[in-house]
C-alpha cells in the first residue's frame, strides 16, 4: 500500500470514528444500552482485551459499573495496578502505564461535574495500543459522555418523554434523571466550587491521624478562602475545645485569646447554625461572643460553622478576615465542606483515641446510637470491676497449719516383772478410773516360786537351830545369812504377786496400746504396755511451714477443725512458738502450741487431728491468690 493509499485509509477511519462518536452522543436510549455501546467503541478502536467503567463516591472505595466484554474477568487480572493507577485517576490527562505482568493500561476520566460521583474508564491491553495519536484520542472519547449527557437534558427540558437517559450513572438499571441533573450541574456556577471540594475531601482521607487532618484542614481553608486564620473546635461535651490552628503547631489553650475563641465556637454549637460576623441586616442571631472576640482581635469578618454528625455538633470551624467581608459563595462552599469532612473527621476521631477512651465510648454507645452487645458491653464491665476490685478490695489473710491434739500429763504403764501377759481388760480409747484394773499378768510360776521360798526359808531356820545346839557358831551364821536371802526373795515374789494386776494410777484415756491381740506374749520388765492421758487439761499442737512463720505471732488468733467433725468450728490462740524448727515429711516446720478459748468437748480424744487456719491481718485479695505462685517464681527464678 503506498502513502496515498494509507492517507486515504486513515481519513477514512477517522471519518468513521467522527460519525461513531457523533452517533454516541445523540444516542437517545437506555443508559445501559448507552455505557455498553460505549464501552465496545472504545475497545474495538483500541483493539484491547477489555474496558471497564468505575464509579468512586466521597468516602467509598472504587467499584466497576460496566464493563466489555460483559463476561471478562478483568478486576482479578491487574487488581494492584488498577488501585495504583487509579490513585492519579482525577488528573485532567489520560495516563498510560505498563503492566508489571505485561501490557499496558490506558485510564481517562470521564468530565463529570456531579460531586457525589466520580467517573473513569479503564482499558486494558495485553501488548501495546496500536493507535496514533492515543492521548488526544483518550480526550477526544472521554467527552462524548458530557456530550450525551447535554443533549439529554435538552431532550428532558424540552418535555421528551423518555426521563431514562437521566439515571445516575452508578445503577445501570435505573432511569437517567441523575444524568440530567448533572448536565445541568456542568453550566451552574457552584460546579467548579464543588469539584474543589471533592478535592479536598480526597486529599484529607490521606491523613492517617486525627490531628493531622486537622491542621490539614486549618491550612486548606485558609488558603483557599484567604482566610487569616482558621481554628478547629472539637466538642467535649458540655464544652468546645480548641484543637487547631491554621499554620500554627503549637498554641496556649489556656490563654485569654483561646478562652475567647472557644467561647464563639460553643455560641455557634449550642445555636447548632453557622454564625458570621457582622450579621446581615434582617439576620437574628446571637453573636455576643463572636462580636467580643472580633473586638478583642481586630477582626473585620468571622464565620462559625458546626460540623454535625447527625443532629449532634462535633465540631466547629471558624473563620477569621482582618479586612473584608464573607460573600454568599463562599458561605455557601463553607458549609458544604463542613457537611463532608464532619463524619470522616468524628470517625478518625474516635478511631485515634487511646484504647481505654475507645473503649469508653464503645460501652456508652456512639453519638447517641442505640446501644448494641449490650451483654457483652456488661460482662466486660463487670469483668473489669471484679479485676479492679482485685487490688483494692482487702481480704483476711489466714495461714493453713496441721493441728494435733495433745495431752499435758501422759502416763506410760510399763511391765512390773518378766512375765506373760494373762488377761486385758481394756481397749485402746477406753476411759478408766484411777485403780482400775487394766490386764492382769499370769501367776502359777510365781505361786510355785514363792512356795519354794517358803520352805527353803523353813529348812535353814531348822539348820541355824541344828549349829546352835552343836555349837557351831560359824555354821549357824551362814545359815541364817541363807535364811534372810530366801525371806528376801519370798518378799520380792509376794511383790510380784500383789503388782500382777495392773491398775491405773489415775483416771484418763487409753491412747496407746492395743494388748488383747497378745494375749499369752511374754513380756519383759519394764516393755511399755499401755499409754494413758487425760484429757481434762490438753492443748493444741500446731505445725507451721517455715514460709509463713514469720506471718504468726505469740497471740494472734484463729480457729480449727477436727477431722472428724469439719463442720465445727473452735477459737483458738497461739500461746507459745518454737524457736527451733523440725524436719517432718521433709519440711522444716516449726512447732506452736495453742490455748483453747472455750472448753474441752467431752468427745475430743489426744491425739485427734485437723486443720488450723490463723489470721495474719488483711491483704489486697490480688495478693492473697497470687503470693504462694509470686513465691514460687521468684525462688526458681531467683528473682
Amino acid at each position: 500500500m503506498n502513502a496515498e493509499s494509507r492517507q486515504a485509509h486513515s481519513e477514512h477511519s477517522a471519518a468513521l470514528e467522527r460519525q461513531r462518536w457523533l452517533a454516541l452522543s445523540e444516542f437517545d436510549g437506555p443508559v445501559a444500552v448507552f455505557w455498553e455501546q460505549y464501552l465496545q467503541a472504545i475497545g474495538q478502536d483500541l483493539q484491547a482485551r477489555g474496558v471497564l467503567l468505575l464509579s468512586a463516591a466521597v468516602g467509598q472505595p472504587w467499584k466497576a459499573l460496566a464493563q466489555w466484554p460483559a463476561q471478562a474477568d478483568l478486576w482479578s487480572a491487574d487488581p494492584a495496578d488498577l488501585l495504583q493507577l487509579l490513585a492519579g485517576v482525577l488528573d485532567e490527562q489520560p495516563r498510560l502505564e505498563r503492566l508489571p505482568q505485561g501490557g499496558q493500561m490506558l485510564a481517562m476520566r470521564l468530565p463529570q461535574p456531579a460531586t457525589a460521583q466520580v467517573l473513569a474508564v479503564v482499558a486494558l491491553h495485553a501488548g501495546e495500543f496500536a493507535i496514533d495519536g492515543l492521548l488526544a484520542w483518550a480526550r477526544q472519547a472521554a467527552q462524548v459522555p458530557a456530550q450525551w449527557a447535554r443533549h439529554a437534558s435538552a431532550r428532558a427540558s424540552a418535555g421528551a418523554a423518555r426521563s431514562a437517559a437521566s439515571s445516575t450513572l452508578a445503577n445501570a438499571q435505573a432511569d437517567t434523571q441523575a444524568d440530567t441533573q448533572a448536565g445541568v450541574l456542568a453550566e451552574q456556577p457552584h460546579a467548579q466550587r464543588l469539584y474543589q471540594v471533592l478535592r479536598l475531601s480526597i486529599e484529607l482521607s490521606r491523613q492517617p491521624r486525627f490531628l493531622q487532618r486537622a491542621f490539614e484542614l486549618c491550612n486548606a481553608l485558609a488558603v483557599r478562602f484567604d482566610a487569616d486564620r482558621v481554628s478547629l473546635g472539637w466538642m467535649r461535651p458540655p464544652y468546645v475545645r480548641l484543637t487547631a490552628i491554621s499554620h500554627v503547631e503549637k498554641f496556649d489553650r489556656l490563654s485569654a485569646v483561646s478562652r475567647a475563641l472557644e467561647g464563639a465556637m460553643e455560641e455557634a454549637a449550642d445555636q447548632g447554625q453557622p454564625l458570621v460576623y457582622p450579621t446581615e441586616p434582617g439576620v437574628r442571631q446571637v453573636q455576643r461572643a463572636h462580636e467580643s472576640y472580633a473586638l478583642m482581635q481586630g477582626v473585620a469578618a468571622l464565620a462559625s460553622v458546626p460540623l454535625t454528625d447527625g443532629d449532634q455538633v462535633v465540631g466547629v470551624l471558624t473563620l477569621e478576615k482582618m479586612q473584608g467581608r464573607w460573600s454568599a459563595d463562599e458561605l455557601w462552599e463553607l458549609g458544604l465542606i463542613a457537611q463532608t469532612t464532619a463524619l470522616p473527621l468524628a470517625q478518625l476521631h474516635d478511631a485515634d483515641r487511646w484504647w481505654g477512651a475507645r473503649w469508653w465510648g464503645a460501652l456508652k454507645g456512639r453519638r447517641g446510637a442505640p446501644p448494641r452487645h449490650s451483654a457483652w458491653k456488661l460482662a466486660g464491665a463487670l469483668g473489669l470491676i471484679a479485676f479492679v476490685s482485685l487490688f483494692f478490695v482487702p481480704w483476711d489473710y489466714r495461714i493453713d497449719a496441721r493441728l494435733t491434739l495433745r495431752s499435758k500429763d501422759l502416763l506410760f504403764v510399763p511391765a512390773p516383772f518378766d512375765g506373760y501377759l494373762r488377761q486385758v481388760h481394756v481397749d485402746m480409747g477406753d476411759k478408766v478410773k484411777a485403780g482400775q484394773v487394766l490386764m492382769q499378768l499370769d501367776t502359777r510360776e510365781l505361786v510355785l516360786e514363792e512356795s519354794m521360798a517358803q520352805a527353803d526359808m523353813l529348812r535353814y531356820s531348822r539348820e541355824a537351830e541344828k549349829a546352835q545346839a552343836l555349837r557351831q557358831l560359824a555354821e549357824m551364821q551362814i545359815t541364817l545369812a541363807r535364811r534372810d536371802q530366801s525371806a528376801a526373795r519370798l518378799a520380792l515374789i509376794r511383790q510380784q504377786l500383789a503388782n500382777a494386776k495392773v491398775t491405773a494410777p489415775q483416771a484418763g484415756v487409753v491412747v496407746e496400746g492395743e494388748l488383747k491381740k497378745n494375749l499369752g506374749a511374754p513380756l519383759r520388765k519394764g516393755d511399755l504396755l499401755l499409754k494413758l492421758a487425760q484429757t481434762d487439761d490438753s492443748y493444741l499442737e500446731l505445725e507451721i511451714d517455715q514460709a509463713d512463720v514469720h506471718e504468726v505471732k505469740v497471740g494472734s488468733r484463729g480457729e480449727f477443725a477436727l477431722v472428724g467433725r469439719p463442720e465445727q468450728r473452735f477459737a483458738i490462740e497461739i500461746d507459745r512458738i518454737d524457736p527451733a524448727s523440725n524436719l517432718r515429711e521433709g519440711k522444716n516446720i516449726y512447732l506452736a502450741r495453742a490455748r483453747l478459748q472455750e472448753g474441752i468437748a467431752p468427745w475430743w480424744r489426744p491425739g485427734m487431728g485437723g486443720t488450723a487456719r490463723i489470721e495474719a491481718g488483711e491483704r489486697p485479695l490480688i495478693w492473697v491468690m497470687t503470693h504462694r505462685t509470686v513465691r514460687f517464681l521468684r525462688e526458681f527464678f531467683w528473682l
